[in-house]
């Protein structure tokens, strides 16, 4: 039974259109991976020689011992957005007599040939086989050792169960970040030490060896979770209503006073939350609002200001920086429909443009909190946000709109490179260079603040003149409409 499930997969996966279409991007993914596991190794090979260059005054393993509790944070946070969620077509063999808790063990069994966890064996195994083994011996080193990797295999099932409980509770996202946001913040203001427990954790874990397998039992209980789980909630007739209902309530009736322009954003809002990959784009945005807690409270950063601009400009338009790349991708599914509905072009446009604003509105709003900081850090946010609502936002939409890619929003969220282009690559211009053109020349001449504000000054102006913008870039939109609606059927 297993070896046909296999089979099916294998043949699923490599007898697809899509996956002789995206030859070339294969190869190149599949040659990435190679070299990052090569990294991997090496990093842990010579792990050892890396932190005494480093630290030199330093035992590195007290200073492995310490962070790993950070490492364990940081896995966290990338398997929440790259890590996949175990998927078997399992439609097709519901109304076999197939025991459907075979099939679920077989796709949870599976998931475990995940990168992530294969890479902190490649990663710690060198260090602890070099280090560890030759001073604390072989017991210390196999039990610190099974310790991490039993670490890394209970995250890969709680990111999995989180991921599932995440479908029909949203909020989870929000609660789960205000617990990391306190531990960290309980951590920075020294009211308790991370590293501290980190450390005398894995001294326990090298003391008492058998105590590695308490991580291994909390994975036998998430694996447990996720099983009862899936086996209450996998039945055909679930899996056809998820497809035709809405996971989303609500019409976003406050928009609609708006005229049609508000529906048609509501419409795209809607689109954002009922499909994965959109929606963790809203997800990144939302935790990059936390990005200027890097920069604003470290003291090297207080004498570049300039450093602030750009994060300013960062904080306030992640959300269209994000989804904007991606203008028209995200419609291509459904692309010759925008062309015929009842809406004006223009309208088309400026929803998605007023959707931008909104967004970016309220990411400022909640970057009032940096004033904590300072004063100047609000003047200089607020400046970043006129610029960005009306200057980068025009740049970011007309440098989308170059030969867009397809993407099907029903795919992954994680590893997922549709809609990847040159224009993704060229949206970083704006971004990057815009602000510095006003900012930079006062800056060096010492008139940092007139920069600052004759920033902002541009972004209002380029406001009040939206309609001068929205306009170019309908025009272009009309000019090139067939021919990126062809692109989009090609693909």
């Amino acid at each position: 039974m297993i070896q046909a499930l296999l089979s099916h997969s294998w043949k699923e996966q490599f007898r697809s259109a899509v996956w002789a279409k995206n030859l070339v991007a294969n190869i190149f993914l599949g040659f990435a991976a190679l070299m990052i596991t090569i990294y991997a190794l090496l990093l842990g090979i010579f792990l050892n020689e890396i932190v005494e260059a480093i630290l030199p005054d330093k035992d590195p393993l007290t200073i492995i011992n310490s962070v790993i509790i950070y490492y364990a944070a940081f896995e966290f946070f990338i398997r929440f957005f790259l890590q996949n969620v175990p998927v078997l077509s399992i439609q097709p063999y519901l109304h076999l007599p197939i025991k459907k808790a075979k099939m679920i063990n077989f796709m949870l069994r599976k998931s475990l040939l995940s990168p992530f966890n294969i890479l902190s064996v490649l990663f710690f195994a060198p260090f602890a086989i070099r280090i560890i083994n030759s001073s604390n011996g072989t017991a210390q080193a196999i039990g610190w050792l099974f310790f991490i990797v039993g670490l890394a295999f209970m995250l890969h099932y709680a990111i999995i169960l989180f991921k599932k409980k995440l479908s029909d509770h949203p909020n989870l996202i929000f609660y789960a970040f205000i617990v990391l946001a306190g531990i960290g913040a309980l951590d920075y203001y020294g009211i308790v030490s991370l590293s501290t427990i980190s450390s005398n954790m894995m001294n326990m874990i090298m003391e008492t060896p058998y105590l590695a397998a308490i991580p291994w039992l909390v994975s036998v209980l998430f694996y447990y979770l996720n099983f009862n789980f899936l086996v209450n909630n996998t039945y055909p007739e679930e899996i056809s209503i998820k497809k035709k209902e809405t996971r989303v309530s609500g019409d976003f009736a406050f928009l609609k006073r708006f005229g049609h322009k508000g529906e048609l954003m509501a419409t795209e809002i809607k689109l954002i939350l009922r499909h994965k990959r959109p929606r963790n784009t809203v997800m990144f945005s939302a935790i990059f609002l936390f990005y200027g807690l890097i920069f604003y409270p470290n003291p090297q950063y207080q004498d570049m200001e300039f450093i602030f601009v750009f994060v300013g400009v960062f904080i306030t338009g992640i959300f269209f920086i994000q989804y904007g790349q991606f203008l028209l991708s995200w419609d291509s599914s459904f692309f010759d429909f925008v062309l015929i509905r009842k809406s004006t072009f223009k309208e088309y446009i400026e929803a998605k443009y007023y959707l931008f604003v909104l967004i970016s509105t309220i990411g400022f709003v909640l970057s009032l909190a940096y004033g904590y900081f300072g004063w100047k850090i609000v003047l200089i946010n607020f400046c970043a946000y006129l610029f960005n609502i009306g200057i980068n936002v025009f740049a970011v939409m007309r440098i989308a709109m170059f030969n867009p890619k397809k993407i099907d929003l029903n795919k992954r969220a994680a590893f997922n490179y549709e809609g990847v282009g040159a224009a993704q690559f060229l949206i970083a211009i704006p971004i990057m260079i815009l602000p510095y053109l006003i900012y930079g020349p006062l800056a060096i001449f010492g008139f940092a603040d007139l920069g600052i504000i004759l920033t902002g000054a541009a972004g209002l102006i380029g406001f009040i003149l939206r309609e001068k913008s929205l306009n170019i870039i309908t025009k272009y939109f009309i000019q090139n409409k067939h021919k990126i609606a062809a692109g989009f059927r090609a693909q």
